[in-house]
Parts: structure tokens; C-alpha cells; sequence
């Protein structure tokens, strides 16, 4: 049975309803962006691979705001990155051939987050085997969103592990597709006055299914992300 500190973000989806790889993409996310805020973004390597990858992708550059400047009511330290990255890239337009393209790094804080799901999505198909309490919670669940799916179909080698998957998420999107067609059912005039039921949030809950659960960062510090001090980016 896997550890179950390494497991704990898995086991804090199910219980919240929703996808356990989103959820874990979401303490990744929140995890990273505030070590990067506060120790990585003064490290000269870290900058410099920053600016090499033009900055963050938008959705994490999002969340570098969220915590610099609504945060900590500050916006020196982005400032500093951005300046380092705005000189990097006159420097590479300024020799920029007319038949070369202007290269681009992976955004650091995405491939942090894919590289810990990978490896999360493991952790996932090992409990599934060797805990049975937690199989029987994800027998239960809403499944998990398509992308992640995939990700742990890919990641199952032997047929019972996809059988199961497949069986869950196949009960999880009839009910979806059920509650779905009673919410437009009383959106016609004749049954508005019904009290509404678990499908209301049927058409948020079937966009985050099929494209996985919003990132969530929140300016505040860090309370259980980790047991230990994370590495520096470079290691």
C-alpha cells in the first residue's frame, strides 16, 4: 500500500466530489506558485529559466499575480521577473533570423504540476489494488475528469485496473447525462416551480468532467502542503 502522506491530496478529492488528479493539480499549483513567490524568484538560475520560458503560461502567471500583488500587496518582486524576462527577449528578437523561430521554454510551474500528477496517477492505480477502503470510495465517486482518464488509462497495465475505470466512469457519466436532462427538463415553464435537485449544478459539474476542475489559488499562506521544505527548482 502506498504511504499514505503521498496519497493524502488522492484520498481529500473523493471526499470532496471531485476529480482526485484535479485536486491534486490544484496543491501543486497553490504549492508551487508560493515557494516560487517567496524563496525560488530571488535564485538567479530560477530567474533566468523563467525568463527563458517567457514567463509563466497564463493561468499561472494568474496566479503569481493573485499571491504577489493581491497577496502580499506588492508588485516589486513580479516586476523583477518580467524585467528580466522583457530583456531576455529584446536580446532574442534583436538576433532573430528571418528563418528561425523565437524559442520558448516549457512554463517551469506547469511542468512541476504534469510531472507530480504522473506520479500521483501511480500512486492512484497502486491504492486502487492494494486499499480496499479507498477502491470502494472511488466506486462510489463521480469518476474523474476525461484528460485525467485518459492519463490513468495509460498509466494501467493490466485489464482489471481499466475494467474498474472504466466501469466507474461510465456509471458516473449516466448519472451526469440523467441529472442533465432533468435540469433542462425544469428550465421548461410548465415544471419551474419543481424545487430543485442535485441536478442544478449538473452543467458545471458536466464542463469540469469533460475538462477537468479549475485551479483554485487562494492569497494566503501555505497550511498543509507538504510535510518538508520542497527543493529548489533546479534540483
Amino acid at each position: 500500500m502506498v504511504n499514505s502522506a503521498l496519497t493524502r491530496w488522492l484520498k481529500q478529492g473523493l471526499a470532496r466530489g471531485m476529480c482526485p488528479l484535479c485536486r491534486v493539480a490544484q496543491k501543486l499549483d497553490r504549492e508551487y506558485v508560493w515557494y516560487f513567490s517567496d524563496e525560488w524568484s530571488s535564485d538567479g538560475a530560477t530567474v533566468e529559466a523563467f525568463a527563458r520560458a517567457r514567463g509563466f503560461c497564463a493561468e499561472h502567471a494568474e496566479q503569481l499575480r493573485l499571491v504577489e500583488v493581491l497577496g502580499l500587496r506588492s508588485t516589486i518582486g513580479i516586476s523583477d521577473l518580467y524585467l528580466a524576462t522583457a530583456e531576455l527577449l529584446v536580446r532574442d528578437l534583436d538576433s532573430l533570423e528571418d528563418d528561425a523561430w523565437l524559442e520558448r521554454e516549457p512554463c517551469p510551474a506547469c511542468v512541476y504540476r504534469d510531472e507530480g500528477v504522473l506520479k500521483h496517477a501511480f500512486f492512484f492505480v497502486l491504492e486502487l489494488r492494494e486499499n480496499p477502503g479507498f477502491r470502494a470510495d472511488f466506486e462510489q465517486s463521480i469518476g474523474v475528469c476525461v484528460p485525467h482518464f485518459r492519463l490513468l488509462w495509460d498509466t494501467s497495465e493490466r485489464h482489471e485496473d481499466r475494467e474498474l475505470l472504466r466501469r466507474v466512469q461510465a456509471r458516473a457519466a449516466t448519472a451526469l447525462a440523467g441529472h442533465l436532462r432533468e435540469h433542462l427538463r425544469k428550465q421548461r415553464a410548465e415544471y419551474r416551480r419543481e424545487a430543485p435537485g442535485p441536478e442544478q449544478d449538473s452543467w458545471q459539474r458536466a464542463i469540469w468532467t469533460t475538462s477537468g476542475w479549475p485551479s483554485t489559488p487562494r492569497a494566503e499562506p501555505i497550511e498543509d502542503e507538504s510535510d518538508q521544505a520542497m527543493p529548489a527548482p533546479n534540483d
